[in-house]
């Protein structure tokens, strides 16, 4: 396929739909002689052997393969590293540095698990952002006589 991207048929990794029925998802692959500079988005997941440059946006799982080299931002629902990433990263759900990892920059993460021997420089936010304010407590309504009332 053009650039070195090609999808993989032989293993389709399966989610369920809202009703349970298993549905495919889709899988991009990027192989090791691969160089892409600019905006890449993906549906699904996609698995990274090569050079990128720029930003990486995906709709569920990004694999940094161990000789793979990304200078980009990240925003994925799932991430592995294996590789190097040098950075901003955004995932919603879990981020895991295994151990040949090599990250510079700030990750921002529901969950990450860091592999002895992996190697980060940069600035970990672990938590959910929740976009909505904070409630704020209800005032209770007293019934409380005015001072005009109170000087007659």
């Amino acid at each position: 396929m053009a650039f070195g991207i090609r999808s993989k048929p032989t293993r389709v990794p399966m989610h369920e739909a809202l009703d349970g029925t298993p549905q495919p998802t889709s899988e991009t692959y990027l192989d090791a002689g691969s160089v892409l500079t600019g905006e890449l988005r993906f549906a699904g997941n996609v698995r990274l052997e090569g050079r990128v440059e720029g930003q990486i946006h995906a709709g569920q799982a990004v694999i940094v393969g161990e000789h793979a080299e990304i200078d980009a931002s990240i925003e994925a629902e799932t991430l592995e590293v294996y590789g190097t990433v040098v950075g901003d990263i955004r995932v919603a759900r879990q981020t895991v540095l295994h151990k040949s990892a090599r990250v510079e920059g700030e990750i921002q993460t529901a969950g990450i698990v860091v592999e002895e021997g992996a190697r980060f420089k940069g600035c970990i936010l672990i938590g959910r952002d929740d976009p909505r304010p904070a409630p704020t407590p209800a005032v209770a309504a007293l019934d409380v006589p005015s001072l005009a009332a109170v000087r007659d």
